[in-house]
């Protein structure tokens, strides 16, 4: 009677600790996914060239979205140890994007690192397919186990499973009372953007980095687009012909690399239209004149960074869920901040 006590103690203090490791894990994921959000949002908020009265305008409908979403999780608190590493890092980035200044070359080497390790641990604990139809991270991901590696090929993102992680991730940032205070926002939202600011925002991928230019749709989102995609241009039309074979292998693993770090759940298939699409511009940077070269790097630039990081097309509420991350108003309060010293001669705005 008293082993069976004993067991049943046991039992319950186990599966308590079970269920406490699982609800930690699925903190450390919304937390994780919150902050890659709430960066690609102040970049926005930097990048538009928004007004006062646009900013004040979208301040205004992020309170009140806030009032009905979800909290944003507290960024703090113990989480996975490699998890942790990349918070520390990307947080490090939040501190200074939110007074409009750009980070470091150096920081933004440590973000884009961070980044890799992140997707890492977030590829090794990817099911095969999802548990069940509900929003629960840990339907996708189970909790991480220490040593073990990938064996086969993680969840991709399918047409049967698409919708449902698409909802995941935004009931998990909005909260359902949130998702919808924002959908019935949206048509507000988009009336206060001008034509120019709407198709930044339709091709807008998630960044962490602030872009190079968010004027160029194509760059919109993407720090490492652009000028560093040329200068590799330049340097494979100038590596010797005995080491290019060797130099393009290289290259192309470093896509698969790059590609996972884009996309956690990218298959087989993924990684080898990406490597496709980098060698092309590639073989073509090398077989082209100086002139043909002049005229076609940026369009090369541009469909290598697209073979890996696919552009992003337009969706109902985009524009709205990019701008109305929750925590969005502390981030258009900065700005109008930064606008106002500007107009009365200070040097921290835009």
């Amino acid at each position: 009677m008293v082993r069976q006590r004993v067991a049943a103690v046991l039992l319950v203090v186990l599966c308590g600790q079970a269920l406490a490791a699982r609800a930690s894990w699925e903190a450390d994921l919304r937390q994780m996914g919150y902050l890659f959000l709430h960066l690609s949002n102040i970049n926005v908020i930097n990048g538009l060239n928004l007004s006062r009265e646009q900013a004040v305008k979208l301040y205004r409908i992020s309170r009140e979205i806030e009032a009905a979403a979800e909290r944003p999780p507290s960024l703090r608190g113990r989480m996975h140890p490699e998890l942790a590493k990349v918070r520390k890092t990307w947080l490090e980035l939040r501190a200074l994007l939110v007074k409009g200044e750009n980070p470091s070359e150096e920081l933004r080497n440590r973000v884009n690192a961070a980044r890799v390790a992140e997707s890492k641990v977030l590829r090794t604990t990817l099911r095969s397919e999802p548990l069940g139809a509900t929003t629960r991270c840990a339907n996708c991901h189970r909790a991480p186990r220490p040593a073990e590696s990938l064996s086969g090929e993680p969840m991709s993102t399918t047409p049967a499973n698409k919708k449902l992680v698409d909802l995941a991730h935004m009931e998990g940032l909005y909260g359902r009372r949130g998702l919808a205070k924002l959908v019935a926002n949206s048509s507000r939202i988009q009336a206060i953007l001008t034509d120019g600011q709407k198709s930044i925002l339709g091709s807008f991928a998630c960044c962490l980095a602030p872009p190079e230019d968010l004027s160029d749709p194509m760059r919109a989102g993407q720090a490492e687009a652009g000028s560093k995609a040329i200068d590799l241009l330049r340097k494979v039309r100038q590596c010797p012909d005995r080491l290019w074979p060797l130099v393009r292998q290289r290259i192309l693993e470093r896509v698969d690399q790059i590609t996972h770090a884009v996309s956690p759940a990218a298959n087989a298939d993924r990684k080898a239209v990406a490597r496709e699409g980098v060698a092309k511009a590639l073989d073509r940077a090398r077989s082209a004149s100086d002139v043909e070269f002049a005229l076609e790097k940026e369009v090369l630039a541009k469909a290598a960074k697209a073979a890996i990081v696919p552009p992003q097309g337009d969706a109902p509420h985009k524009a709205a869920y990019f701008l109305m991350i929750p925590g969005a108003s502390k981030v258009y309060a900065a700005y109008i901040k930064r606008l106002a010293k500007a107009k009365n001669g200070g040097t921290g705005g835009r």
